[in-house]
């Protein structure tokens, strides 16, 4: 028999009045949730056979152990930071392992762009299990979501519940994690502090491959994979980004910007500037200063 603790079960449904209320509020209509929960060393099944709700998906999170699930007959297997989203009027069933029984996290979520976010977690992996990096913060907004849901006579409640439950689907896409912890273990991320720390100056694939701990070629892909740009273009980037906010000083022309960020020349600058913001450094300088920044 499962556990009746409230630490290993939390569960919360939507009633039909107020996702109707959803629907119609402009904050709350393109994605909402429906029904949401967690267990625990457990052999619930979050897939429904039958749900009400039209065009909802499900997206299942296994935090612990393993398990499995089938659809159009095909299964896969599932373990720890695996996840996967099908559409809710989809025929599957899904199960857990007998000697290691996982731990869920699964929601169902309807609205105007449900259909728009299952299609960016489902990725190309169509009803494939994807894996999801580890994120600190994912659980404990998890609960927040689910705390702010049970007190959902409140509308504020709502609205806030569910604007984090936005940021909490699209944290399984998640490539390049920031939080600086995580950069001691990531040879990508240090590169990137090595770009941060070297703004004002020039950096070469070959450090960076270096600070990364890897090849050229090696690092380079993974890089590529982890962020969808290169290494170069990412440092060019945070360099334009760096002139935006100098430009905004009256008090520094264009040219002792280009040169303190290691251009070659002003028109070097100009160009580069031009490339990543659409528009001139003169022209975006005069912009700033009209609306007062």
């Amino acid at each position: 028999m499962e556990s009746e603790h409230p630490e290993f079960h939390r569960y919360r449904v939507v009633p039909q009045s107020t996702r109707k209320k959803m629907k119609q509020h402009p904050l709350c209509k393109n994605l909402f949730v429906t029904e949401i929960g967690f267990q625990a060393s457990t052999s619930f099944q979050p897939i429904k056979k039958n749900y009400p709700e039209a065009g909802a998906y499900v997206l299942v999170y296994v935090a612990k152990g393993t398990g499995w699930y089938t659809v159009k007959k095909k299964t896969f297997r599932v373990s720890e930071n695996d996840f996967f989203v099908l559409p809710a009027s989809l025929q599957a069933v899904s199960g857990t392992s007998e000697d290691d029984p996982w731990s869920i996290y699964w929601a169902y979520f309807s609205g105007a762009q449900a259909a728009a976010v299952a299609g960016h977690l489902m990725y190309k992996n169509s009803y494939a299990p994807g894996k999801a990096k580890f994120l600190a913060g994912r659980i404990s907004q998890f609960d927040d979501i689910l705390h702010h849901l049970e007190l959902m006579e409140n509308v504020e409640n709502l609205v806030y519940a569910n604007s984090r439950f936005y940021t909490f689907l699209c944290s399984f896409r998640l490539t390049v994690l920031s939080a600086k912890k995580h950069a001691k273990k990531d040879g990508v991320i240090q590169s990137i502090e090595y770009m941060r720390a070297n703004i004002h100056g020039h950096v070469t694939l070959e450090a960076l491959a270096s600070v990364a701990g890897l090849s050229v070629s090696h690092y380079c892909a993974l890089f590529k994979k982890k962020t969808m740009q290169t290494p170069l273009n990412l440092y060019t980037s945070m360099k334009v980004q760096r002139a935006c906010q100098l430009l905004q000083h009256r008090n520094q022309t264009i040219k002792s910007i280009a040169y303190a960020l290691g251009f070659f020349d002003q028109y070097h600058f100009s160009k580069v500037f031009k490339q990543v913001m659409g528009t001139s450094p003169k022209a975006f300088s005069r912009q700033s200063i009209v609306h007062g920044r």
